[in-house]
C-alpha cells in the first residue's frame, strides 16, 4: 500500500470541490489546511446565497461576450473559490495556513490580495489532472502585489 502525499491528497479535495461549482465557464476548487494538516475550509466558484446562476440562465454573460479570462471581474455572477474558502475559514482560521486550489494554474489580481490579506502562507494549484503543480508563497504574491502600477 502506498500512502498518497499530503499536497496530492488536498489538491484530491478541492477537485471534488470544484464538481459543486454552478459556474459554466470554469469549475475551480479550494481548500485551506492549517499547519496541523487539518482542514480549515472549502470553496468553490459560484454565485453567492439564492442568487441565480449562469448555470441555471443557461447562459454566460462573460462567453456571451467573449470576456477573456483574468478580466472585467464586475461581469461575473460568481464568487471564486478561493473567496468561497477565505470567507467560509475566517482570518483566524487562515494564518499560516496554506491554499490548494484545483482548476486553474494562476491566481487573480483579487484572491492575491484575499490570500494575503487573511494570512495564507502558501499555495499550490493544479489546472487539471495532466497538469503540473504550481507552487506560490504569498512573499511572491506580496511581490506580484507591489510591482501593480
Amino acid at each position: 500500500m502506498e500512502i498518497k502525499p499530503w499536497n496530492d491528497y488536498f489538491l484530491d479535495l478541492a477537485k471534488t470541490c470544484a464538481s459543486r461549482s454552478n459556474c459554466i465557464r470554469a469549475q475551480v476548487g479550494a481548500v485551506i489546511v492549517g499547519e496541523d494538516k487539518k482542514i480549515k475550509a472549502t470553496g468553490y466558484n459560484g454565485t453567492p446565497s439564492k442568487v441565480e446562476s449562469c448555470f441555471e440562465r443557461g447562459e454566460c454573460y462573460r462567453i456571451k461576450h467573449n470576456i477573456p479570462s483574468g478580466t472585467r471581474y464586475e461581469t461575473c455572477r460568481s464568487i471564486h473559490a478561493e473567496q468561497n474558502a477565505i470567507i467560509q475559514a475566517g482570518q483566524d482560521r487562515c494564518k499560516g495556513s496554506t491554499m490548494y486550489i484545483w482548476g486553474h494554474n494562476f491566481i487573480c489580481i483579487l484572491c492575491k490580495r484575499f490570500i494575503v490579506q487573511a494570512g495564507i502562507k502558501d499555495v499550490y494549484l493544479k489546472k487539471d489532472d495532466n497538469s503540473e503543480i504550481v507552487y506560490v508563497t504569498v512573499d511572491d504574491i506580496r511581490k506580484e502585489l507591489d510591482a501593480v502600477d
